[in-house]
C-alpha cells in the first residue's frame, strides 16, 4: 500500500482496492485508520490516485529481539 501511494500508482479506488486483494470498503476503512494516526493521505481526481500530502508514513515493522540468558 506505502509503495503505491508513494508511486502515485494507486488508480481509482476500485483499482487500488483489486491491487490490494481488498474490498473497496476495506480500502476506505484502513485509509480512514491510517489518516486518524496522523498520515495525511489525500485523493487527485485529475491524477486518479491517492498521494502522501507531506511526508509523514506510518512505518509497520517486525523486529526479531535478542535473548537475553
Amino acid at each position: 500500500m506505502d509503495s503505491l501511494i508513494a508511486m502515485r500508482a494507486t488508480g481509482s479506488p476500485e483499482a487500488f482496492a483489486h491491487k490490494m486483494k481488498i474490498s473497496r470498503s476495506t480500502l476506505f476503512e484502513t485509509i480512514q485508520e491510517i489518516k486518524l494516526l496522523g498520515v495525511d493521505i489525500k485523493y487527485s481526481n485529475i491524477e486518479e490516485t491517492y498521494y502522501y500530502a507531506d511526508e509523514r508514513r506510518l512505518i509497520i515493522g517486525i523486529q526479531k529481539l535478542s535473548r537475553q540468558t
